[in-house]
């Protein structure tokens, strides 16, 4: 790793090397930019060292479920069901806090290390793209803004993420659920086949399908191989740099996490790809003069509109299969979204869909539903606390509201009538909805949308007040759909970066 000079000009600097960042960083860094990437996280090596150490504690017995001072030190990260095979990808919680809104709890998932969450052991990877229901939604039923961009403006950077993934599958016709670019079949289990016959039979809007899977890749690896790109690890981004004389951006300040030392770094370009969260954190602790309500936050819009995909988990049943139909290999399949898809539903609007996990006898099935954005679902910052780099913790209020609550009644009815369907034995259900942030889905807080006024972004994720600022993680979206957002993050960040690299050719950045 090349350490950046005091004097060092990039092209563009980026914040996060997780999925978007590190996407990002290969697609800037490939048409010849000098790139610099700031990750908060530990690197390559030191990560791989503690995943190594993590496997030979489990071996050798320990549990860290178990262990209440491991809980201690991370008692929202040990919520996430992937935090007993990987809970060094999690940060401390002690030396990372925030504060929720009263009796409004939200479980922040955060994940500081080369490659994001989306490289945390455990970690699904299913990858679905979002139809044109998904973009003119708020046009249909008002429940939401519009969105600048279109389902086609997206498809080619859609193939172009998938391609490069390698996503599993296969294609099913379902409009509201686009066919992906596929690399190989996706098999369904026994146990999902007999799930899938059951519901063809009893329901003609409900289909079961192999679910989208993809290999597990690091974009950020690509982006180091052009040479132009530097990654620097242990750099806790505190605050974006602005210039008195111009009001753009001009670089980022950072700490230094193991030596505590603050570090100023300049670029043309700055780029945002830490978090729906943490980049409205950032955005708004870079208030100055001329932006005296957070960098980026004109509209006001800015940490607004947060959203994270109801989790409604614990429906579990016992599959009748034969000796020979058994696997101890966990498979995916999904239910797409079937409701307010063709007939509007009057109990609420938008809808859901359902993961489908299977594994010997044991079928578990998981409803995300899409949470509707609302202004007061927001980040802020707390104005008398800090973390141990003296940053202001971020102050996060989001609940769910009527419409997610009736949503929910609807999706463990459902659960429980494809069971009744298949004849399998439910040996588990739950009724109440896991706490916003446990889907680890968040996005929102800085918005693009047509205008200055009503959002933070335009449709290309640059910021309206600051020219060479881009924010290109999920806090650009306007609505959520039911689909992990991972793709679409990528495909707009893909779409963001081409952007870039014509206003910095034409001379326009």
């Amino acid at each position: 790793m090349t350490m950046p000079g005091r004097h060092d000009i990039y092209d563009v600097a980026i914040v996060g090397s997780g999925p978007t960042g590190g996407y990002a960083a290969k697609a800037l860094s490939e048409a010849g930019l000098r790139v610099l990437v700031l990750e908060a996280g530990p690197g390559r090596r030191r990560r791989e060292t503690l995943r190594q150490y993590d496997d030979v504690r489990r071996r050798l017995g320990y549990r860290i479920e178990h262990d209440p001072r491991a809980i201690i030190r991370q008692p929202v990260q040990s919520s996430c069901s992937s935090w007993p095979t990987d809970p060094h990808a999690f940060v401390d919680d002690v030396d990372h806090p925030y504060a929720t809104e009263g009796e409004r709890p939200f479980a922040w998932i955060r994940s500081r290390h080369v490659g994001g969450r989306m490289v945390v052991r455990g970690h699904a990877r299913q990858f679905y793209r979002m139809s044109e229901l998904d973009f003119t939604a708020g046009d249909r039923d008002g429940a939401s803004a519009a969105w600048p961009i279109s389902c086609a403006d997206l498809e080619p950077y859609y193939e172009r993420i998938e391609r490069w993934i390698g996503v599993q599958g296969e294609p099913n016709g379902i409009a509201h659920l686009p066919d992906s670019i596929m690399a190989g079949a996706a098999q369904m289990s026994p146990g999902a086949r007999r799930l899938e016959a059951a519901v063809a039979r009893t329901w003609k809007d409900r289909r079961v399908i192999p679910g989208r899977t993809a290999n597990n890749r690091m974009a950020i690896a690509d982006a180091l191989a052009t040479r132009t790109c530097t990654l620097r690890s242990n750099a806790i981004v505190t605050r974006l740099l602005v210039d008195p004389n111009t009001a753009n951006v001009c670089g980022v300040s950072f700490v230094d996490r193991l030596t505590r030392r603050s570090r100023d770094v300049r670029a043309r370009v700055v780029v945002l790809c830490a978090s729906s969260i943490e980049s409205a954190r950032l955005l708004l602790a870079s208030a100055t003069r001329q932006h005296p309500d957070g960098l980026a936050n004109s509209s006001g819009t800015l940490g607004r509109y947060l959203m994270d995909h109801t989790l409604l988990t614990g429906m579990v049943a016992t599959m009748p299969l034969r000796d020979d139909e058994l696997s101890a290999t966990a498979t995916w399949a999904y239910v797409p979204r079937f409701r307010n898809v063709s007939t509007a539903d009057r109990r609420f609007v938008r809808g859901y869909g359902i993961q489908v996990f299977t594994c010997w006898r044991t079928c578990a099935l998981t409803a995300f539903g899409e949470m509707l954005p609302h202004a007061d679902n927001r980040v802020t910052l707390d104005p008398n606390r800090t973390d141990t780099w003296g940053m202001p913790i971020a102050r996060i209020a989001c609940a769910h509201r009527d419409n997610e609550l009736a949503m929910a009644r609807d999706e463990v009815e459902a659960c429980r009538e494809m069971f009744r369907a298949a004849g399998f034995e439910t040996t588990r259900t739950t009724s109440e909805l896991c706490a916003p942030g446990l889907a680890s889905h968040e996005v929102g807080t800085a918005r693009m949308g047509g205008d200055s006024k009503s959002s933070v972004l335009n449709g290309f994720c640059q910021s309206w007040d600051a020219r060479n600022l881009f924010v290109m993680d999920g806090s650009c979206f306007v609505s959520q759909g039911v689909q992990n957002p991972t793709l679409t993050m990528m495909a707009i960040a893909a779409r963001s970066c081409d952007y870039l690299i014509d206003s910095i050719r034409r001379g326009d950045l």
